[in-house]
C-alpha cells in the first residue's frame, strides 16, 4: 500500500477552541460564562483561528520537502507547447517571378477589447512560384495516354475531348507542371465549351487529385472555389491548394514503353457516380488551359521571435542567474541559432555557449548554461565544496564584466494559441504583392506548462524509469517527459510467449516497440476532427529524439496514433414538457460527446459527465445498452424511445455503416464521436 500522508499536527479549529475552554476552570475559575456571546470566547476563537492557520503552514512542510527533493533529482516542470497551423498567403495578382515569404514572418489574430492578438510566425521560407503548365494528357484508364499539350495550350486550333466519347468512370486528364507546385495555391483557367453534358453542374462527378510523393499514390485535392460548372462553363476558373507532399512523377504515355514525362502532376478524374447522381452523356470539351499561382501555404507556430536580447553583465561569480524578459519560452534550438553568447570584455568578440540539461557532467572549463523554459531563467555553473574542503567548479564562469546575450528565442505557447479556423487575418509587417493571410484550419497542439501537481506525480515514475527505456512503463513515462503535449500514451511490445509477436490478435514485430500517442486537445472543443488528433511534427520529433537516446540499441521504435473509430449515434427522446426541449437536447449532446471521446471524457459511473475523465479506454467496446442510462437520467426526459449506433466507414464523406449493437475499435483503437443526432418527440 502507499505510504500514508502524515500531518505533523492534526488538530482542527474546533479542537483548539474546545481545548482552550477546558483549561478555563484551571487558569480562571471565576470565569463561568462560556457562551459564544461572551467577549472572552470571541478572543478564544480568534486565537484558535490564528493557530489553525499556523498549523496549516506547518503541515505543508512535508510537501515542501518533497518538492525540494524533486528539484534535487532534476524533475522540472515541462514547458508549454505551441499551437501549429497552416497560413495561406494570397497575392494581389499573379507574379511572373518567384516570390519569397521569409521564414519568421509574423501573422496574428485580430486584437479585441478583451483579448490580445495571438501571433504566429512561419516556420520556413515560402516560395510562390509560377507553375509553368507544360503538359496536358488525357487517358481512359491511367494505362495509356494521349499527349494533347500543343492543342490545349493554343498552339494548334482544335478543341480537346478530355474524356471518351461515352465517358466512363476513371477517365481523366492530367496537367503537368515544370515547377514545384507544392504549398502553392493554383488557379487553373479552363475555356470550356458550353454543352449539355447531362450532369448537374453543382454536383459534377469529378475529383481533382495530386500525386503524393510520400504515399506514392493519388490523393484528393482541396478545391477552394470552382466556377467551371463541371467543365461546362466558358472562361471559368477553379482554385486548388496543393499540399506540401506533392511531388514529381514520371508518366509513360504507353505503360512499359519507357517513354516517360517527368513533372509535378494534377489530374481531374471522372469518379464513380453516387446514388441518383447524373453522369456525363458525352465528353466535356475544353478549348484552352492556363494556370498561375495566386498564393501559397506554409506552417506557422504560435510564437514571437525575440532577437539579440541583452541579459546583463557577468559579475565573475559562480552560479550566476539571469532572467529573460518574456516568459514562458519554447525550447531553444541551436540549429536555429537559439543560444547564449558571451562577449569578451576586452575584444568584444562573441563566444557561443552550449545548453545542457544540468551541470552534472560539466567541467570547470566547459562553457555550458541551463535554461528554465517556464521561468525564463538562464543559469551558469555553480561551485560546490567537497567534504575535504576543496571547491569544485561545475561549468565555466563568464569573465568579469563580459556582456551576456541570447541570440534569439521564441516566446509563446499555451492553449490560448488553439485559435479557430479563419481567425488569423493580420499580417504584422507588409510584404510586397501579398494581399491577405488566412488560416483555413484550426490551430492545434497548444498546451500550457506542466502543472505542479502533475510534476509531483511524475517524480516517483522518474525514479523508477531512471532515464532508461526498457519496460513498457519506462516507454510510457519517458514519452510524457519528452514533451508536455501528450494526453495519453500506450506502449505495445511483443509478448514473451509461444505466440511471440502477437498481442491481442495483432502482430508486433519482434524487437519493435509501438507507441500509440494521443495529443492534448482543448477541453472546450466538442467536435473533434482527425487533424485535432494528429501528432504534431514538433511533438513527434521531440519524442523520437528523446527516446532514441534512452532506448536499447536493438529496439525499433514506431510512433503512431491509435486507430480511431468514429461513431454516430441517433436518438429519439420523449420529454415531459416541450418547453425543456432545447435544454434536454443540449444536455443529451453534451453527454454523448463527453462519453465517446478519446481525451477528457470516457465512461462515467455517475452518468453526469461533469468532471473530465481520462478518455475512452484503449480497445474498449461500446455497447448499445450503455447509452440508455446516460440519456434517461437527464432531467426532463420521460423515456428513451430508440437508440442506434453507427460506425463511420468513410470519414471523408461522413458515411455511416450499418447500425450495430456493439462497436469494437480493436486492441489499438479508440472511439471518437463524429455526429450525434437527437430527435425529440
Amino acid at each position: 500500500m502507499a505510504l500514508p500522508n502524515i500531518k505533523l499536527d492534526e488538530r482542527s479549529f474546533q479542537d483548539l477552541v474546545d481545548e482552550a475552554k477546558l483549561r478555563i476552570p484551571r487558569y480562571c475559575p471565576e470565569w463561568t460564562n462560556h457562551n459564544i456571546s461572551d467577549p472572552g470566547v470571541t478572543l478564544i476563537e480568534l486565537f484558535a483561528y490564528m493557530v489553525d492557520q499556523l498549523l496549516y503552514q506547518v503541515n505543508r512542510v512535508p510537501e515542501k520537502n518533497y518538492r525540494s527533493f524533486l528539484d534535487m533529482i532534476g524533475v522540472r516542470m515541462a514547458p508549454p507547447n505551441a499551437a501549429n497551423t497552416d497560413i495561406t498567403f494570397r497575392l494581389a495578382a499573379a507574379q511572373p517571378n518567384p516570390l519569397i515569404v521569409p521564414k519568421g514572418t509574423e501573422t496574428a489574430t485580430v486584437r479585441t477589447e478583451s483579448q490580445q492578438a495571438r501571433i504566429f510566425t512561419t516556420d520556413q521560407d515560402l516560395v510562390i512560384t509560377p507553375p509553368g503548365l507544360k503538359y496536358i494528357l488525357t487517358t481512359p484508364n491511367s494505362q495509356s495516354f494521349t499527349n494533347c499539350t500543343d492543342l490545349a495550350l493554343g498552339r494548334m486550333p482544335r478543341e480537346i475531348e478530355v474524356f471518351q466519347n461515352e465517358p466512363q468512370p476513371n477517365n481523366a486528364f492530367y496537367l503537368g507542371f515544370s515547377q514545384n507546385i507544392a504549398r502553392n495555391t493554383l488557379v487553373i483557367g479552363l475555356d470550356c465549351e458550353k454543352v449539355g453534358a447531362g450532369i448537374n453542374p453543382d454536383d459534377a462527378p469529378l475529383i481533382w487529385e495530386y500525386w503524393d510523393e510520400l504515399r506514392a499514390e493519388w490523393i484528393a485535392l482541396a478545391v477552394s472555389s470552382d466556377s467551371t460548372g463541371g467543365l461546362t462553363t466558358p472562361f471559368s476558373e477553379l482554385e486548388v491548394v496543393v499540399p506540401l507532399t506533392a511531388g514529381q512523377r514520371e508518366i509513360e504515355l504507353i505503360s512499359g514503353s519507357g517513354d516517360g514525362i517527368m513533372a509535378w502532376w494534377l489530374r481531374c478524374r471522372y469518379k464513380d457516380l453516387a446514388k441518383n447522381q447524373p453522369g456525363y452523356n458525352k465528353s466535356p470539351i475544353i478549348r484552352r488551359f492556363n494556370a498561375y499561382s495566386i498564393g501559397g501555404t506554409i506552417s506557422a507556430t504560435h510564437s514571437q521571435i525575440i532577437r539579440m536580447e541583452v541579459l546583463g553583465r557577468s559579475s565573475g561569480e559562480q552560479g550566476q542567474r539571469f532572467k529573460l524578459q518574456n516568459t514562458p519560452i519554447l525550447a531553444l534550438n541551436p540549429a536555429e541559432n537559439e543560444t547564449i553568447i558571451v562577449e569578451d570584455p576586452e575584444t568584444g568578440m562573441p563566444e557561443v555557449w552550449k545548453q545542457v540539461v544540468d551541470f552534472s557532467e560539466s567541467g570547470s572549463n566547459d562553457k555550458h548554461f541551463v535554461c528554465d523554459y517556464v521561468s525564463g531563467e538562464i543559469s551558469f555553473g555553480p561551485a560546490l565544496r567537497s567534504p575535504q574542503g576543496t571547491q569544485a567548479q561545475w561549468g565555466a564562469i563568464p569573465p568579469f564584466s563580459s556582456r551576456i546575450l541570447i541570440t534569439s528565442y521564441r516566446t509563446g505557447g499555451g492553449t490560448e494559441g488553439n485559435v479557430g479556423s479563419k481567425t488569423i487575418t493580420v499580417l504584422q509587417s507588409s510584404i510586397p504583392y501579398v494581399d491577405t493571410v488566412l488560416n483555413y484550419r484550426s490551430a492545434t497542439g497548444g498546451t500550457n506548462s506542466e502543472s505542479l501537481e502533475h510534476a509531483l506525480m511524475r517524480g516517483p515514475r522518474t525514479l523508477r524509469a531512471r532515464n532508461r527505456a526498457v519496460t513498457v512503463e519506462d516507454f510510457e513515462v519517458l514519452t510524457r517527459e519528452a514533451t508536455s503535449g501528450v494526453a495519453r500514451v500506450r506502449c505495445i511490445t511483443p509478448q514473451s510467449t509461444e505466440r511471440a509477436g502477437v498481442q491481442n490478435g495483432e502482430w508486433v514485430e519482434p524487437g519493435t516497440v509501438i507507441l500509440l500517442v494521443v495529443p492534448e486537445v482543448d477541453a472546450n472543443l466538442r467536435d473533434l476532427r482527425p487533424e485535432h488528433l494528429d501528432i504534431p511534427a514538433g511533438m513527434r520529433a521531440n519524442i523520437t529524439s528523446y527516446l532514441d537516446e534512452r532506448r536499447l540499441l536493438t529496439t525499433q521504435l514506431e510512433l503512431t496514433t491509435p486507430k480511431y473509430q468514429w461513431v454516430t449515434i441517433q436518438v429519439r427522446l420523449k420529454t415531459f414538457n416541450s418547453f425543456v426541449n432545447e435544454r434536454v437536447k443540449r444536455e443529451a449532446e453534451r453527454r454523448l460527446y463527453s462519453f465517446i471521446r478519446p481525451v477528457q471524457g470516457g465512461p462515467d459511473p455517475g452518468l453526469r459527465f461533469e468532471v473530465p475523465g481520462e478518455g475512452w479506454p484503449f480497445g474498449r467496446t461500446l455497447y448499445l445498452s450503455e447509452i440508455y442510462p446516460i440519456l434517461q437520467t437527464i432531467e426532463g426526459v420521460e423515456f428513451v424511445e430508440k437508440v442506434e449506433l453507427f460506425p463511420v466507414i468513410d470519414l471523408a464523406r461522413g458515411q455511416p455503416g450499418a447500425p450495430s449493437a456493439t462497436i469494437n475499435p480493436g486492441s489499438r483503437g479508440l472511439l471518437c464521436s463524429y455526429r450525434h443526432h437527437i430527435v425529440l418527440i
